[in-house]
């Protein structure tokens, strides 16, 4: 008897786990444009849905998604840019979840290891191939901090533990401007949370310094991913000082960025932070090179025309407007000539006839 009481007392024990697992995984909105409506849905959104969701909010073709927690939008509006911040969170987030402001929260079901955008990159890619839309994925590599992105503008951002140290001492850095608590920029793994959160600041710095790249009339996507919280976690474990300074950390720099984000874009613009909590150790973050794509198969003919250099136009104009205006000239200076007047218009016929005069 009293093994059949502790059974429904351990498989509710289960259950309530399982509960907590999947409440600690959850896509926020912290912020949308007013014409994009979403709506409370109880349904849990899988990880590998995500990127369809994204596409639809920016009005990209994409596969139907079964879940319901976006309203049809505007047909004449759609956002100017999706900024995803992936999170990766720990076990026992779920007893200091990050508490961020938000337009709506959602449970996210981790289906995968972690958000694939690349299929919606290329998407958008294929629909803008000809105004060249602002495609970017950052994160961490191992020890590095990769930016992948077409625009060259980003190869100033520091990309080794190092300089991300040297760039953290600067005033304007994070780890000056934002509470760091018991974290210090000695330690590697408090080095590199800091320096994923300063990365995504200086994408930012960097596109309010260029605000020409932000005139094309085709969507922008920002995708950047946070995994040092979770080795802060582990290393000093999830009820440490260290871990809830972390996490507070964090939810100062969303609430900054996203602000940062709305200014931006005037409001035009949506900002998801998606948490998640990998199952598997050992969690690798995949980045995705945006010059360089693996080519499998023949390529099939599609008649397309080969890519020009972004110069092209202009030196195109220069050498035909040239041409045409010599060709005018040549024509003008071979017309007078043609029609000339030897005993009026030409010097050499005046000299001559004088001087037979004179003899």
């Amino acid at each position: 008897m009293a093994t059949d009481r502790k059974l429904p007392l351990y498989l509710a024990g289960i259950f309530g786990l399982i509960i907590a697992h999947a409440v600690s995984q959850e896509l926020v909105v912290t912020h949308a444009p007013k014409y994009v409506h979403f709506q409370e849905q109880s349904e849990q959104l899988q990880t590998s849905d995500v990127p369809r969701v994204i596409s639809h909010t920016l009005g990209v073709p994409a596969q139907e998604v079964s879940w319901n927690g976006l309203k049809q939008g505007s047909l004449f509006k759609r956002p100017k840019a999706n900024v995803l911040i992936s999170v990766t969170g720990y076990d026992g987030i779920k007893q200091n979840p990050l508490p961020l402001k938000s337009v709506a929260k959602y449970p996210v079901t981790n289906d995968v290891a972690s958000v694939d955008i690349g299929e919606l990159m290329n998407n958008l890619q294929n629909a803008f191939f000809d105004q060249t839309p602002l495609l970017l994925d950052a994160g961490v590599d191992n020890s590095f901090f990769d930016v992948h992105s077409d625009f060259d503008v980003f190869r100033k951002i520091p990309n080794t533990m190092r300089h991300m140290a040297d760039r953290l001492m600067d005033v304007d850095s994070v780890s000056r401007t934002l509470a760091t608590g018991t974290l210090n920029t000695s330690s590697p793994t408090h080095l590199k949370l800091m320096g994923e959160l300063q990365m995504i600041q200086d994408v930012f710095n960097t596109l309010s310094n260029k605000p020409e790249m932000l005139l094309s009339k085709s969507p922008d996507l920002l995708s950047f991913n946070i995994g040092g919280l979770r080795d802060v976690a582990e290393k000093h474990g999830a009820g440490s000082s260290e871990v809830s300074d972390a996490s507070s950390l964090v939810t100062d720099f969303i609430h900054k960025i996203t602000d940062d984000f709305r200014h931006l874009y005037k409001d035009n613009v949506i900002v998801e932070v998606l948490t998640l909590t990998p199952q598997t150790p050992g969690y690798i973050r995949k980045v995705r090179s945006l010059k360089a794509a693996e080519v499998t198969g023949d390529i099939p003919d599609m008649n397309l025309s080969k890519d020009y250099d972004e110069d092209y136009s202009s030196i195109f104009n220069i050498i035909l407007w040239f041409m045409i205006v010599l060709a005018i000239v040549l024509f003008a200076v071979c017309y007078g000539m043609w029609n000339i007047d030897p005993g009026r218009d030409s010097i050499i016929y005046r000299m001559t006839t004088t001087r037979l005069k004179k003899e």
